[in-house]
């Protein structure tokens, strides 16, 4: 990764803290459960804003060995890789909401 590249995950992965610890505040303040809940969606969105730059700058960094590397074994490595990081990407987003009960 490009250090303009890495500078800018880490900015937005920063915001997303930040923003985070006010939602913090929010709920020990007692702020109504919506209030709170729009605010975790802008968290999470951020997050997944994030991740979803992350992996594009990864699969443009992973294109030319794919295109244009000479070695099969490094192209089905990098095509490995690039599953591996999206089933990472993905998993999350695809595992039902967890229910607490008390």
């Amino acid at each position: 990764m490009k250090p303009d590249q890495q500078s800018e995950i880490t900015r937005r992965l920063r915001c997303a803290a930040g923003h985070l610890n006010a939602v913090s505040g929010m709920a020990e303040a007692g702020q109504p459960c919506e209030q709170v809940l729009q605010q975790l969606g802008a968290v999470r969105g951020a997050l997944r804003a994030a991740a979803d730059r992350l992996v594009a700058w990864e699969v443009q960094t992973s294109e030319a060995i794919i295109l244009d590397g000479k070695s099969s074994r490094n192209r089905i490595a990098q095509l490995k890789r690039l599953q591996s990081l999206y089933t990472i990407l993905t998993q999350r987003s695809n595992q039902p909401n967890e229910v607490i009960h008390d």
